[in-house]
């Protein structure tokens, strides 16, 4: 096989190690490990992702509303 050849055939990964990864990386830039709950210390675990814009802004508006915004969200861009 030629190298060309190797370098456009599609990688597969799998989800644990896509999951490994990314905690890695979040754990790396924010030096906190994303995966573990800070009340209790125990493993949490990737249950959703939201990608809609619509819910994310629905959900960090309640957020505002009850005091629990998260660190650095300009409540304008919101609107």
């Amino acid at each position: 096989m030629s190298p060309q050849a190797e370098a456009t055939e599609p990688t597969t990964v799998s989800h644990a190690a896509c999951r490994s990864a990314w905690a890695r990386l979040i754990a790396k830039v924010y030096e906190i490990d994303p995966l573990v709950c800070p009340r209790c210390g125990s493993e949490m675990r990737l249950i959703a992702v939201i990608t809609d814009p619509a819910e994310l802004r629905k959900i960090l508006r309640h957020l505002l509303k009850v005091g629990r915004a998260p660190p650095g969200l300009d409540a304008s861009a919101l609107n």
